[in-house]
């Protein structure tokens, strides 16, 4: 059963696999699109209930030809470097991408749909200034497009959960209250994203996202690590590491990653860990999922 008319056509998603990714093809199915999904191995399938998995290696333009086997009517993009060095992210969030973007465009698509981020605001790192090229380029392109920029997700904010139930602290980056943000849930996200096709007042247009402006999703790092506390039904323990020590030992790590690529991501990946948790994140509120109720829910499950 669909919500919305497809009017049978075909949606292309890439980076699939991906925590946005992933929700973006369900919903797609979900609304009646002919949804194909592009991973790099098979032993994925499972996850795409619904749409066509394509097997194929984006940072590989020889796997174009795969991809782009068909008319496709719309392509949303959800690739994306989530650690490694400059170079990484320029090759993934730029380059594959924008071959993406080209075939697309020779493949005769009608829209294209980009994941970005809010961080871009402010651009320092090359996380940032990758998308931020990707971004240019499709602006330039000539095809409508509509480019997303969400605040944080929730998995940020509970990346320390694992931690905290095996009884160790919540580390936080000074007070942990520099920083405010409305995270997004990502079927929220993937609601937005997905809504966007064929809607006229989305279209060729930048659009900021977060999730609900209400108090238990107006959070701070600190926040976030009571709430899981909270949640797992445990006095809450927290390590404050002071954010001259961060800084130092950012400094240090990508020296010592001049010769070691291990550290040189280990670094770059504790330079991007400190702007999400030192700079505010906070964008227009969309959806209804909170983090505060998301934490709780999956609570009641780790207990089934």
């Amino acid at each position: 059963m669909t919500t919305d008319i497809s009017n049978g056509k075909t949606v292309l998603v890439v980076g699939a696999t991906g925590y946005i990714g992933n929700a973006v093809v369900a919903e797609s199915v979900r609304r009646g699109y002919d949804v194909i999904a592009v991973t790099r191995s098979m032993k994925t399938d499972s996850r795409f209930e619904g749409a066509e998995v394509v097997m194929a290696d984006v940072t590989d333009p020889a796997s174009l030809p795969v991809i782009f086997d068909r008319d496709i009517d719309i392509v949303i993009s959800c690739l994306a470097c989530h650690s490694g060095l400059a170079k990484d992210f320029d090759d993934i969030d730029y380059k594959a991408t924008l071959r993406i973007l080209k075939a697309a465009i020779e493949n005769g698509a009608k829209q294209f749909i980009l994941l970005s981020a809010i961080c871009v605001r402010k651009p320092d790192l090359p996380l940032q200034l990758a998308k931020l090229k990707m971004e240019d380029a499709l602006i330039r392109s000539g095809i409508d497009y509509t480019i997303v920029r969400p605040t944080a997700y929730f998995w940020v904010f509970e990346a320390q959960t694992k931690n905290i139930e095996a009884g160790r602290p919540g580390f936080l980056i000074g007070s942990g209250d520099q920083a405010s943000h409305n995270p997004i849930a990502k079927e929220d996200l993937a609601e937005f994203m997905v809504g966007c096709i064929g809607n006229v007042d989305r279209m060729n247009r930048i659009h900021i996202i977060g999730g609900p402006e209400v108090p238990e999703n107006i959070i701070t790092y600190k926040d976030s690590l009571l709430m899981v506390f909270e949640s797992l039904g445990k006095e809450p323990k927290l390590l404050s590491i002071p954010g001259w020590l961060y800084m130092a030992l950012i400094r240090a790590t990508r020296f010592i990653g001049l010769f070691s690529r291990k550290i040189g991501v280990f670094s770059e990946f504790l330079h991007i860990t400190y702007y999400y948790l030192h700079d505010d994140m906070r964008a227009p509120g969309y959806g209804s999922r909170t983090f505060k109720q998301h934490v709780l829910d999956t609570a009641v499950k780790a207990e089934r």
